[in-house]
């Protein structure tokens, strides 16, 4: 999605420091890397939620092509 190289990010580094200050760079990187992970947590509640969805579907059309392929073989037998 998003395509950084180490010269991109070398340049955001130094602008970084020279904007925040040595002092407060920790501080500030460790917000940052709290966000990115509590996002990555929803990422995954929101994938594993999507992916339960989609099996729920799968199965409801899995058996309802199962109970459509019964009727078919009972209506056979009892036409013969």
């Amino acid at each position: 999605m998003f395509d950084f190289g180490y010269s991109e990010l070398l340049i955001v580094a130094v602008v970084l420091l020279i904007v925040v200050g040595p002092r407060e760079l920790p501080g500030l990187l460790r917000i940052i890397f709290d966000f990115i992970s509590k996002i990555r947590v929803y990422a995954s509640e929101l994938r594993t939620g999507v992916q339960s969805i989609a099996n729920d579907l799968e199965i409801e059309k899995i058996s309802k092509n199962t109970n459509k392929s019964i009727k078919k073989t009972t209506n056979k037998k009892n036409n013969d």
